[in-house]
């Protein structure tokens, strides 16, 4: 298991279009990938579930990574999350 944290800096949250890239970005793996806010937990895979969430600007969340390819899978989800145009910091 991968787990990892990252903090919401932009403006708007995690809002349709970034969620929707790191939805994408999960699809491409086997492993199963959970994004947890607060008490909440939803599929990465997910889009409704992820955008449920509520993820606003200065949320701490945790991606949880369980699988076959887990690591090429959190090496993927890392290098989106560093994106400038992603508005994400590693943490």
């Amino acid at each position: 298991m991968r787990t990892f944290r990252i903090k919401i800096v932009h403006n708007e949250g995690l809002h349709a279009r970034p969620a929707s890239r790191f939805v994408s970005l999960c699809h491409k793996f086997i492993s199963d990938i959970k994004i947890v806010n607060g008490d909440l937990t939803a599929d990465g895979k997910n889009i409704t579930e992820v955008l449920s969430l509520g993820i606003e600007k200065g949320d701490y969340l945790t991606i949880d990574i369980r699988g076959k390819d887990e690591q090429e899978a959190e090496i993927a989800l890392k290098k989106l999350f560093s994106h400038r145009n992603f508005n994400m910091e590693k943490i």
